[in-house]
């Protein structure tokens, strides 16, 4: 609210407060533009602070005559951050011109500054303090509001306008880009107007990652070959001519889509996820081995289920204890075909590991002939896959490009959606996690190298 202020303030004068120094009181409360006039403590608890602008002229906002003449002068009770662990009820006094202009429309206009901006009912430090809070802490904004005693509108509003400042994707130069999908919201069900049959929709969004920084580029609904074909021919032919290499999962939309947009640029596929198919494929002969012979699933007083998680350990890696208890489960007569699966697996990270192309070329034949011995299904299955991505596997292999940058950003961007307990509005979502991917790049990059971490160059 605005009120008049009383005669018993003594207020600036134009030969006293410009580039003058500011006094103890104002050096402490640091609020640049305004000066303390007198502080004191609140019966209830907390702090009233009054200030007052230093300027004696302002420009009019719309003819832009710069005025000294004053109207009035008005108190405003605005929101601040706190001082000393205490709440701050702080009040401005500030200065309301007459416009010097005779045909200017507007009469009177009040004086604006960078921390109180045009009808503004807290100080710019205290939204960047809750800006900060939600992106750089991962606070909610419902714990954001009751910190700092703001609507949720407001915090929202302002962490909004923060993702109008992040730099467009074209101005972030780029070597390798990193594409991958995650689940937006949980899957729906809806009954389908024309076949009344209930249909499942699990809402997909796609995220573009630069895969040496993992700043995160961009984020657009859906994981189809179109959605990522769209965000592609949206960027300039300068950026698009600057990247090298692409690292996607095994999924042919995507590979599609880069393909369509990108036909000279070499794609990576993600050597995580083959290690996961090849994990996968030993789990589906365990389970269909265990069902042949116990005639039921396994249970914990089988071996092979005991030690269902030592068969997907990288074999080179585990200790004499583990080889040792690994040898007595493949060693048994009625799982032979769940040692061939996990032979099988082992040459398929064997040939992943390798660290050129000759090596990786040697180690597949090693695989295929593991892959002919086993004579599975599920092993043939693995083969055929391997051999469709091979170009890929090789681009892997020579420039140990990886999506785990964007996994990472992923696991950020759904401990967002959990803090924030789900989201509704894509538009917010996507500033979320713009916003707090930007502010994370930043810091990384600031990282010295005297404290022996890796700073992102």
């Amino acid at each position: 609210m605005f009120q008049p202020t009383g005669p018993h303030l003594s207020l600036p004068t134009a030969s006293s407060v410009i580039d003058a120094v500011r006094d103890p009181t104002s050096v402490v409360f640091n609020l640049d533009g305004y000066q303390v006039l007198a502080a004191c403590d609140l019966p209830l608890g907390g702090r009233r602070v009054s200030a007052v602008a230093n300027s004696v002229e302002a420009a009019c906002p719309d003819c832009g005559v710069v005025s000294t003449r004053v109207h009035q002068r008005t108190r405003q009770r605005v929101k601040d951050l706190g001082v000393g662990g205490k709440d701050i009820e702080l009040v401005i006094i500030k200065p309301r011109f007459l416009c010097a202009e005779a045909a200017c429309a507007r009469r009177t206009f009040t004086q604006v500054t960078d921390q109180l901006p045009f009808r503004a009912r807290c100080t710019a430090r205290l939204k960047a303090a809750a800006v900060e809070a939600v992106l750089d802490e991962g606070m909610p904004i419902w714990r954001t509001c009751a910190h700092y005693r703001l609507g949720w509108a407001t915090i929202n509003t302002a962490v909004t306008a923060d993702a109008l400042t992040i730099p467009a994707p074209d101005m972030v130069p780029v070597r390798a880009l990193g594409i991958d999908e995650h689940r937006f919201a949980r899957a729906k069900w809806f009954k389908h107007p024309e076949t009344a049959q209930w249909c499942r929709v699990e809402p997909w969004m796609s995220t573009f990652v630069d895969a040496d920084t993992g700043h995160i580029l961009g984020v657009v609904d859906g994981r189809s070959s179109a959605n990522i074909t769209r965000w592609l021919n949206q960027r300039s032919q300068a950026w698009l001519d600057q990247l090298e290499v692409v690292a996607i999962d095994p999924a042919s939309a995507f590979r599609n889509a880069v393909r369509q947009v990108l036909p000279a640029v070499e794609i990576s596929v993600d050597h995580w996820h083959v290690v996961r198919l090849g994990n996968q494929m030993l789990t589906e002969v365990r389970q269909r081995v265990t069902r042949e012979v116990l005639g039921r699933r396994g249970r914990k007083e089988d071996s092979v289920w005991a030690h269902r998680m030592l068969l997907l350990r990288a074999g080179d890696r585990l200790t004499d204890a583990g080889l040792h208890r690994l040898e007595q489960v493949l060693d048994d007569e009625d799982y032979e075909q769940v040692a061939a699966a996990w032979a099988v697996k082992e040459r398929l990270r064997a040939m992943l590991a390798a660290r050129d192309i000759p090596a990786a070329q040697n180690a597949r034949i090693d695989f295929e002939m593991a892959v002919a011995a086993a004579d599975m299904a599920e092993t043939d299955k693995l083969a055929a896959t391997v051999a469709k991505w091979w170009t890929e596997i090789k681009v892997f292999v020579r420039t140990q490009v990886t999506n785990a940058r964007t996994e990472s950003a992923n696991t950020g961007i759904k401990q967002i959606k959990r803090t924030g307990r789900g989201f509704r509005n894509q538009r917010n979502y996507q500033s979320r996690i713009l916003g707090t991917s930007v502010r994370q790049t930043r810091r990384r990059r600031r990282i010295p190298h005297q404290q022996g971490l890796h700073a992102q160059r």
